[in-house]
């Protein structure tokens, strides 16, 4: 089978969104994750942010077996982000937040370097959106980062705003005074919802909102 060919079938996966069915495709191809990885410069937003979630599903699935395949692929992906490297991996750090979130005993190994992106074009989405994701796992590696994350709460790009918001929360070091301005922030950008597999068009103050939302369910519940 042709590459033409293995990319159309896996677009195809990723946009039925069976999980079972993609790991088991990707037992069927040579570097699955380099095909993963090429989808995300796709045209259409959906299948890119579907090709990064399928990219933590791969690593999940080869964890136990081959942990130090997925460093590699760690490493090369932070390889991409450097301009020795003579490439541009423009969505990397979301790769790099997916693979952790999905195999958390790597994340003291790798989470911590992503902050350093928080300014770096064109990584600084990514980054944050990172971040906010392996938040959601752990908070350890990220103890001292809360002053680099309020300092993107005056970003322009609402994307970024949103996710250094959503990650403050997650992280502990939001407070009502610091968000109390960006909950009435109605600029929209794009978020992936990892549970459901939508995409959707929100304000950064509905993500907040939201975010809290969830938080104050979790503390009912405990």
């Amino acid at each position: 089978m042709g590459m033409r060919s293995r990319k159309a079938e896996i677009k195809h996966l990723l946009l039925e969104r069976d999980r079972d069915a993609l790991v088991a495709w990707t037992d069927e191809v040579r570097n699955p994750e380099r095909l993963l990885i090429s989808l995300t410069y796709d045209a259409d937003e959906l299948l890119r942010f579907r090709a990064i979630e399928a990219s933590g599903w791969l690593a999940a699935q080869q964890a136990a077996a081959q942990l130090e395949r997925i460093r590699d692929s760690l490493r090369r992906l932070l390889w991409l982000m450097n301009d020795e490297s003579g490439g541009l991996g423009w969505h990397a750090p979301e790769l790099i937040g997916e693979i952790l979130v999905n195999v958390p005993s790597l994340i003291d190994e790798f989470a911590h370097m992503l902050p350093a992106f928080f300014r770096e074009e064109p990584f600084e989405r990514g980054a944050h959106m990172a971040v906010y994701r392996i938040a959601g796992v752990t908070a350890d590696p990220f103890g001292e980062i809360a002053p680099l994350l309020r300092r993107s709460l005056a970003e322009r790009d609402p994307a970024v705003r949103a996710y250094a918001a959503l990650s403050l929360l997650r992280l502990g070091g939001g407070n009502g005074v610091q968000l109390d301005s960006l909950r009435e922030d109605f600029q929209a950008f794009s978020l992936y919802n990892f549970d459901t597999g939508e995409l959707q068009e929100i304000s950064v103050g509905a993500a907040i909102a939201r975010e809290l939302g969830r938080l104050q369910a979790v503390r009912d519940r405990t």
